[in-house]
């Protein structure tokens, strides 16, 4: 039943509207999911939209179901920008808008960003003096660097700013990610933004350990402790850069140290093929292991001596939390919000590394730093273990899944109670 006045919400009222182009896995997907079902057991009123997921991505629709979630699926809000879907998809959005009559509409990633705000936005038009709906969109990195052509780039950024002046709250999820909408590209005012750290449910990575022979085994074949294995986890994509990997793979065969690692990929994507082909190219075949999207996350993490991330754009990475909490060390590229998440840095190291309070940062690109800090990770153990110590304190007391969920709902209060 509408509502007509500005302060009279009941908490047994309050309908929120959620869109996500797709439950694929990563952090948006699974925000996205969780949010909807604990604010759904706060007596929030929730619906969940998204499009379907491509069929080079992994997919997380389980999570909605084990959640009891039943999503509204929308087969045109897909990843990429085609006209007459992105048109259906808005009218349907329309539709469904009107149906449900959220109070609150909060959209995740760029194209559900897109046509969720200006659906919200065009209905919003129209109700005259009616009720207005808030309109919230949560950046969980952005398209502004390392994606497209820099003519593409600018028209994205345009838009973004246009619409940001139509969006009551921007969500973003670190102090570096403010910056960059605020400052860097000047998407938003920094009265309408907002950072809200992630959060999830780590409970099942805090003893990733216990599963390290059984995962050694089932994922690499492999019986010896000796054997330094680096895992590195993410879409089979050009901004994760998993050339950079490999190329280090083979850097550190050409020191003689090749026996020495084994590098284990995990996720799935449109370059598959390409990298299985590069790995040959560079000669470590025999050193990497695909093995695709996995459910058993702990047990994947467990089989790991380091994490590596060699993205050229992120934003707060979940595969490095998910490290962080099961006390795996990280070595990632200083891009998005990866300095906030890895800390200050302490010292640069000779290698062309730098050894951070929570993990090891090199530049994007740089194969060789990339390379140094492996070694490093592998002869000086002890020392990579208490900086992953010091990781796993951090990351369990920040971006605990309870901590999320009370700041959206104090945001959401604040917008309908204003």
């Amino acid at each position: 039943m509408p509502l007509s006045g500005e302060h009279s919400y009941s908490m047994e009222s309050r309908r929120i509207l959620r869109i996500i182009a797709r439950l694929n896995i990563g952090g948006p997907a699974i925000q996205a999911v969780h949010l909807n079902a604990a604010l759904s057991r706060e007596s929030y009123q929730t619906l969940l939209v998204c499009g379907s997921v491509g069929s080079h991505e992994g997919d997380m629709s389980y999570l909605a179901v084990s959640q009891g979630i039943q999503p509204c699926i929308l087969p045109e809000l897909g990843r990429e920008i085609a006209p007459s879907d992105d048109l259906k998809a808005f009218l349907t959005l329309r539709k469904v808008i009107r149906d449900f009559n959220p109070h609150i509409i909060h959209t995740h990633t760029a194209k559900a960003g897109t046509l969720g705000r200006i659906a919200g936005m065009s209905l919003n038009l129209s109700r005259g003096k009616k009720r207005r709906i808030r309109l919230v969109h949560t950046f969980h990195g952005h398209v502004f660097s390392g994606y497209f052509s820099p003519m593409k780039t600018l028209i994205f950024i345009l838009i973004e700013r246009c619409l940001s002046r139509f969006t009551d709250r921007i969500v973003v999820i670190s102090p570096l990610q403010r910056f960059d909408i605020c400052e860097r590209y000047r998407i938003a005012h920094p009265h309408r933004v907002q950072v809200i750290p992630l959060g999830f449910d780590l409970a099942g990575y805090r003893d990733a350990g216990r599963y390290r022979d059984r995962a050694r085994r089932e994922y690499l074949q492999c019986d010896s402790g000796d054997v330094f294995i680096v895992g590195i986890i993410g879409r089979l994509t050009s901004i994760k850069n998993h050339r950079m990997l490999l190329e280090a793979a083979r850097n550190l065969r050409e020191k003689g140290q090749g026996d020495s690692f084994r590098f284990l990929v995990v996720g799935d994507g449109e370059l598959r093929e390409d990298l299985v082909a590069y790995a040959k190219e560079l000669g470590v075949e025999d050193s990497v292991s695909f093995v695709g999207w996995q459910r058993d996350m702990p047990g994947v993490y467990g089989a790991m001596d380091a994490v590596a991330l060699t993205s050229r754009n992120e934003g707060t990475p979940v595969t490095l939390i998910e490290a962080m909490a099961a006390g795996i060390p990280v070595v990632a590229t200083a891009v998005g919000g990866v300095p906030d998440l890895l800390g200050e840095v302490e010292s640069r190291a000779p290698g062309g590394y730098d050894t951070a309070q929570r993990g090891i940062l090199v530049q994007p690109g740089d194969v060789s730093a990339l390379t140094e800090a492996f070694l490093f990770m592998r002869e000086k153990r002890a020392e990579a273990g208490r900086t992953s110590s010091r990781a796993k304190a951090y990351v369990l007391g920040r971006y605990d899944q309870e901590r999320l969920v009370k700041d959206i709902m104090s945001l959401y209060s604040g917008l309908l109670n204003g």
